[in-house]
């Protein structure tokens, strides 16, 4: 999965070859946010008027995720520190908090693998680690935010020794007075599954819970690396496998293997379906990545955008009286050469891409503003957030 065996290379090779600048003629994009510590995801919430930002934290710390909150002025505060994070095999990538949904006053935060495996005996291999920095990485957790954020008086902090309690079931109250919040574990879900080789029996697969939403009480997770879909009832927590996607065909074989990943990152809500893009394995052949329909009921997909590389995010907008248009977000358009990633809109139906920018260093997640129309977009190896005003 690119999220860890390939992103610490790709982050230097793009962030030393390119550095943000506008699409001549398209649009004005500004650095809006830095200093932040590997943003994953973020979401804007018209409620609060703010957007919040997911963070895995510093390299080779544990538990030191967090959620940040941005001001519509690019203020930044934290909203919860402490969250578990943790060097992920094979490189030593951070892994902690990534995708969120925010329902009314509830905060859906699903958590990476962290450092839940370990590099194995053969290349290529990962092993269960004994000794993990928290026991709920590959979960999901809700934090019950106050009716208003008094943003001087955050953050909410929890210690390694309050997982524990989160894992045996416990409530975990934060704050006082009218800042009051609670964080619960909705579901624990398994950091990995076994994955037999015959040089490694013992090898396994992680999980990679990367892009999350929900519809009444069902959360929607997509896992980047067991390459599916899961839901969650965000009451009692049950689970079931809703979706698996199957590997894909590689057409730029023999220049890798013959099946590739299929690799989902991103889940969106679209009147009665889900909106997903898939990033594809290694060699990430150009082309082959995509954003597919979801059938909530049947849970049948079909192509809603093909011909994207490295697909990592996408956002329906809809504007009454007209066809919803569709963003795409790509981490690269050549991953293995270094190349920028790509901002594009799809007007359906007739789906005629409109470039918004080719200049993206390693982006991950966006969001817009619904007051003003502007897109932020997170890139996580710069560390920082993207305003991009559109005409």
């Amino acid at each position: 999965m690119f999220t860890r065996k390939f992103l610490t290379t790709l982050v230097f090779v793009l962030f030393t070859l390119v550095s943000a600048a506008s699409e001549a003629g398209a649009q004005t994009a500004t650095t809006f946010v830095t200093g932040l510590q590997r943003p994953g995801k973020i979401i804007y919430d018209q409620h609060y008027d703010v957007f919040f930002v997911s963070e895995s934290g510093p390299p080779m710390t544990t538990n030191t995720g967090r959620i940040s909150i941005v001001g519509n002025d690019g203020t930044v505060s934290t909203l919860i520190d402490g969250l578990p994070s943790g060097p992920a095999a094979p490189n030593n990538d951070a892994s902690g908090p990534s995708a969120m949904w925010l329902d009314g006053n509830l905060l859906y935060i699903a958590i990476g693998v962290g450092n839940a495996t370990l590099n194995g005996p053969a290349p290529g291999s990962e092993i269960p680690n004994p000794n993990s920095a928290s026991p709920i990485f590959s979960s999901v957790l809700e934090l019950r935010l106050p009716a208003r954020l008094r943003l001087s008086r955050l953050p909410y902090q929890i210690e390694p020794a309050d997982h524990t309690r989160l894992a045996s079931g416990a409530t975990l109250n934060l704050g006082s007075g009218n800042l009051r919040a609670a964080l619960r574990m909705v579901a624990n879900l398994p950091d990995f599954t076994p994955n037999f080789r015959p040089d490694v029996p013992n090898n396994v697969r992680p999980s990679n819970p990367f892009g999350l939403v929900g519809a009444g009480n069902r959360l929607y997770v997509a896992d980047a690396a067991q390459n599916n879909i899961q839901t969650i009832n965000s009451v009692n927590g049950r689970t079931r496998v809703f979706r698996t996607f199957p590997s894909r065909v590689n057409p730029s074989f023999p220049f890798g293997p013959p099946l590739i990943d299929p690799v989902p990152t991103s889940v969106r809500l679209f009147g009665d379906s889900l909106l997903m893009t898939f990033l594809t394995g290694f060699p990430f052949p150009a082309g082959a990545a995509d954003v597919r329909q979801i059938d909530l009921q049947s849970g049948e997909d079909t192509q809603l955008i093909g011909g994207l590389s490295s697909a990592i995010d996408v956002l329906p907008v809809i504007t009454p009286g007209f066809y919803p248009s569709v963003y795409t977000l790509e981490f690269s358009t050549n991953m293995l050469m270094g190349a920028p990633g790509r901002l594009r809109r799809y007007d359906l139906p007739n789906q005629q891409p409109t470039l918004i920018s080719s200049s993206l260093i390693t982006p991950t997640s966006m969001a817009r503003h619904s007051p003003s129309g502007d897109l932020l977009v997170t890139e996580i190896g710069p560390g920082r957030i993207t305003r991009i005003s559109l005409p």
